[in-house]
């Protein structure tokens, strides 16, 4: 026999090690180079399951036997029960492979199976195969990453939708409470790893004396590769998923709230499963008899206005959340906004901040190996706690503030869409005998709401302030609102009063704010909010505030209407913003110098800007502005010497100073 020709070494990854439970190599590498890279993808398409058995009776003929595996893994040794081998699968250890017609990128290993077998026979039968203990092993566990998966919420946590023990399953939680569940994710651009990694217990629905350690891991946005292993008792398995977790995460169980992004090691994402309802342990309910017709539930009539309806249509609309999250590269497969805890975002600033320091002062890198690997790495571990979707392509390199600001945008969205999120799943469908917006609307907590009529005195003057402070820069698109609210929300009268606003004539000031539409949800109810201690202070122009301006077009670039219908979402709110700490370029550092300078605000002063002013009160018949400023007439070009900025920004650095007048839904045309 001629001598073997020595296998291809891989290029990239090579710190990568198996991901299978016990290290055996018995699923070929989603990406791992090979000695016929396209035999064996195309295989791959054909036989979508491999049992990992050396021991029991395949129904699936192959040509030839499994090469021997000679690859060393750093993966754990199972050593939980004398029933189970230590090196040897037995028939309960099953591997599923997903099925997918993407064409491999030789160059990148993802899911870190190990031993790559001969291509199943053409002839795989598509019923399940039966191992030697009589249990099935799912050939199509694992779905096509394109199609739509449902997650079944049984318990505390919900069984991982790829699991084969979706329907019989549920997630072990110990007596103390503790939820057996785990997602981790690695990013290393070096390598182009962007991977993920799941890890529960599983035990049959009302059994939980037998638990099963299920694992999936793969790229991300794809499906991967599955295996099982098991079952044992509780505290055996206990311990095998203690050692699984400390393998692939450097960490123990028990010091993962506090873990920090390790390079070569997995990151534990945070979920919050708090607000999950649970489902009884009951074995799902017989379909009904043929007879017996099935009880339907009329949805009780909105008692909202139709303007106030649609309205909640637009924040609570989960199709607009998705596309935001899509737009921004965000995998909320990976990590669903119901689940993503606070920690999780404050860990995604911290990370960014990280790298803002770096970005800001490359010479400081130096320690780090320079500025570009300081920044790939931070890179690297801003994206293992913020998972994102990049498909075969390389993740980004975070290297400039733009691209910083960016992330920055994303991690303050996700807090404000999580709380939307929260908002329908907690209020949407538990109250029968309410309709579901009517919930939603509830759960907004607003003090009052109320539609302007068009044809009022306050509808024009609110449509003449949008049309006369459209920037010149802007006229690539027009606007018209469509809907337009008064708005109280609770607290914010009383926390002004306190601060004494109300007696400062002069130095209110009518100011617009705009925000993307699946951001209101969280605005309203929560009020408009102040980045943390732990984002960084200079991915904000005029550091962390909320921000202003007196020029529609120019809040309204922040409302990317293209991702919800064209349909944008104003603010006009009373900001407490005289006198203001005048600036004629961006200063991060603006809140120490406007506190110095004794001023409520930050003034970044535009070229083109309202030139008069009027009392709001009057121009828009409401009592309660008497005395706020809004602009009168259209902006002019001023031209200040040494202006930097297009238009005028007000940013205030504590919510107190903000009332919320009004809510316009403003429609965009090209």
């Amino acid at each position: 026999m001629p001598p073997r020709r020595p296998s291809r070494k891989p290029t990239i990854d090579t710190s990568a090690t198996q991901d299978s439970i016990d290290g055996s190599q018995s699923v070929p590498p989603v990406d791992a180079p090979r000695k016929s890279a396209r035999q064996a993808a195309a295989a791959a398409k054909k036989a979508a399951t491999v049992k990992l058995s050396e021991t029991s009776t395949s129904t699936v003929p192959r040509k030839r036997a499994p090469k021997k595996n000679t690859a060393t893994s750093d993966a754990p040794v199972s050593s939980a029960s004398p029933s189970v081998p230590a090196l040897k699968p037995t028939p309960s250890q099953d591997v599923t492979v997903a099925k997918s017609g993407a064409k491999r990128d030789r160059s990148e290993s993802d899911d870190e199976s190990a031993k790559q077998l001969q291509p199943a026979s053409k002839k795989v039968k598509k019923s399940a195969e039966k191992s030697e203990d009589g249990k099935d092993t799912n050939k199509d566990a694992v779905n096509d990453s394109k199609k739509m998966v449902t997650i079944l919420k049984r318990g505390a946590a919900p069984v991982d939708p790829c699991s084969p023990y979706i329907s019989t399953h549920q997630v072990y939680v110990s007596p103390d409470g503790e939820v057996w569940d785990a997602m981790l994710n690695q990013t290393n651009i070096g390598m182009n790893a962007n991977k993920f990694y799941v890890i529960q217990l599983l035990h049959p629905i009302g059994n939980d004396s037998a638990c099963t350690l299920y694992v999936r891991w793969g790229r991300t946005g794809e499906n991967g590769a599955s295996q099982s292993k098991g079952p044992w008792s509780a505290q055996t398995a206990v311990k095998e998923f203690k050692k699984q977790f400390r393998t692939k995460t450097g960490t123990p169980w028990e010091g993962r709230k506090g873990m920090p992004a390790k390079s070569g090691k997995y990151t534990w994402l945070e979920r919050d499963f708090n607000n999950e309802s649970e489902e009884t342990d009951s074995p799902p309910k017989s379909k009904a008899k043929a007879s017996e017709k099935p009880v339907s539930e009329k949805i009780p009539e909105s008692t909202l206005p139709n303007e106030v309806q649609s309205l909640c249509r637009l924040i609570f609309n989960m199709s607009f959340i998705d596309a935001a999250l899509s737009a921004m590269n965000y995998d909320a497969n990976k990590l669903p906004l119901g689940k993503l805890s606070k920690a999780t975002i404050l860990k995604g600033f911290a990370a960014l901040k990280s790298l803002s320091e770096v970005i800001e002062d490359p010479t400081g890198a130096a320690q780090l190996g320079g500025f570009e690997k300081a920044c790939m790495d931070l890179s690297g571990q801003y994206y293992s706690i913020i998972p994102h979707v990049f498909g075969r392509s390389k993740p980004t390199v975070i290297s400039t503030m733009h691209q910083l600001k960016k992330e920055l945008e994303l991690v303050d969205a996700l807090g404000d869409m999580e709380i939307a999120q929260k908002l329908i799943e907690e209020k949407g469908d538990k109250d029968e005998n309410i309709n579901p917006l009517d919930a939603r609307f509830r759960s907004l907590d607003l003090e009052s709401i109320q539609p302007i009529n068009p044809e009022s005195k306050e509808f024009t003057a609110l449509a003449a302030y949008a049309r006369n402070t459209h920037g010149a820069t802007h006229s690539h698109y027009k606007v018209s609102i469509q809907t337009a609210f008064r708005v109280r929300r609770k607290f914010e009268s009383d926390n002004w009063a306190k601060a004494g606003y109300d007696t400062m004539d002069g130095h209110r000031m009518l100011l617009w704010h705009g925000s993307r539409s699946t951001n209101f949800a969280g605005i309203l109810s929560q009020g408009l909010r102040i980045a943390p201690p732990e984002a960084p202070v200079n991915g904000y122009m005029f550091g962390k505030g909320v921000y202003f301006a007196d020029m529609m077009s120019k809040s309204y670039n922040y409302c990317y209407a293209q991702t919800s219908g064209n349909i944008g979402i104003l603010l006009l709110c009373e900001v407490a913003a005289r006198p203001h700490h005048e600036l004629l370029d961006s200063d991060y550092q603006a809140e120490e110098g406007c506190k110095k300078a004794g001023k409520l605000a930050t003034k970044g002063i535009g070229k083109t800007q309202p030139v008069d002013w009027q009392d709001a009160g009057d121009a828009l018949d409401n009592e309660e502005l008497k005395g706020c400023l809004m602009p009168k007439g259209e902006a002019q070009d001023v031209n200040p010497a040494n202006a930097h900025l297009m238009y005028n920004e007000y940013i205030v650095y504590n919510t107190a100073q903000i009332k919320v007048k009004y809510l316009l839904m403003v429609k965009m045309q090209h």
